[in-house]
Parts: structure tokens; sequence; C-alpha cells
């Protein structure tokens, strides 16, 4: 192989790793752009309603149990 042909190859390689190092900023910058803060705020909001059932849920029961005692010591 001479010398304009090992140029070649170099240059070549030289534009292959380019385009490589390209796609995958290309690739970083959709992943960002879809995890843009809407979703976030969507994924906040499923978090903070996860957390409102829990506490109804814990309400429901506390109240549950309070009615169970009252009944409980009112029966003669």
């Amino acid at each position: 192989m001479n010398s304009q042909q090992k140029a070649r190859k170099a240059m070549a390689q030289s534009r292959q790793h380019e385009e490589h190092s390209e796609k995958n900023i290309l690739f970083r910058v959709e992943e960002k752009i879809e995890q843009s803060p809407c979703q976030e705020i969507e994924a906040e909001a499923r978090e903070l309603m996860i957390e409102k059932r829990q506490h109804d849920k814990h309400t429901q029961d506390t109240m549950l149990s309070r009615s169970e005692s009252e009944i409980g010591h009112t029966t003669p």
C-alpha cells in the first residue's frame, strides 16, 4: 500500500469516526428532548397522585379503626 492509499484510508477512518461521534451526540440530544420538562412534570404528577391515594387510604383505615373502636366501647 503506497502513501496515498494509506492517507485515503486514514481520512476515511477519520470521517467514519466523526460521523459516529455526531450520531452519538444527536442520539443524546434526542434523548434529552424526549425527556423534556413536560415528561418530568407528568412523572411528578403521577408520584403525587400515588402519595395522595396512599394518604387517602391511610385516612380511611384510621377512620374505620376509630369507628370500630367506638362501636366496641359503646356495646354493653
